[in-house]
């Protein structure tokens, strides 16, 4: 069953709208999963909280759970140190060592800027979910790391250039109205 259900979703490519959307990609697969399985999918896909790495979840659900830690550490890790906090508390500490996460994270964060950075952490992202697919090609695992690829694919696709500099204009005119109204209150008052 899962075969059949691999060979009739879209496969993606990073950089490239997906054929279908989130939606249909859960409709299609909810007809042939149960509900628990389903919710890890919208769960890979980005749309729903993550499956829990204990006990409940699926194997290869809990698999991308791991492999998502090791990156979600890193990138808590590089921001904490940036601004000097302690990222223990943050720390969602999954098992062993990712020498090629470390790597890819720190290599992200020396991106030029935040678009370049996301970019390449999704690029990392797309490789363990490639790394994770490996393990049973046909299976649970392929079918996760179907649904974490097509989510970072979705994403690149809604990014949007314009919609981009109007919430940035926006921010800095609200910005710009705190700045002046506390100007003025200081000066009147």
């Amino acid at each position: 069953m899962l075969p059949y259900l691999l060979a009739s979703l879209p496969s993606p490519r990073l950089g490239e709208t997906p054929e279908t959307d989130p939606d249909a990609f859960l409709d299609t697969c909810g007809r042939f999963l149960g509900d628990d399985r389903a919710q890890e999918l919208a769960a890979a896909l980005g749309r729903d909280a993550a499956p829990s790495r204990a006990g409940g979840a699926s194997a290869a659900a809990r698999a991308w759970s791991e492999l998502a830690a090791h990156v979600n550490d890193e990138i808590v890790r590089h921001r904490c140190a940036r601004v000097g906090r302690d990222a223990a508390p943050h720390l969602q500490r999954p098992a062993g060592v990712r020498v090629d996460v470390r790597t890819g994270v720190r290599e992200a964060f020396e991106a030029p800027n935040p678009a370049a950075r996301e970019r390449a952490l999704d690029a990392l992202r797309w490789r363990l979910a490639d790394e994770l697919a490996a393990t049973e090609l046909l299976g649970a695992a392929a079918l996760v790391a179907r649904a974490v690829q097509l989510g970072i694919a979705w994403r690149w696709a809604g990014w949007d250039a314009d919609a981009g500099w109007a919430t940035l204009e926006a921010h800095l005119r609200r910005i710009e109205q705190d700045a002046t109204g506390e100007a003025s209150e200081a000066a009147g008052g």
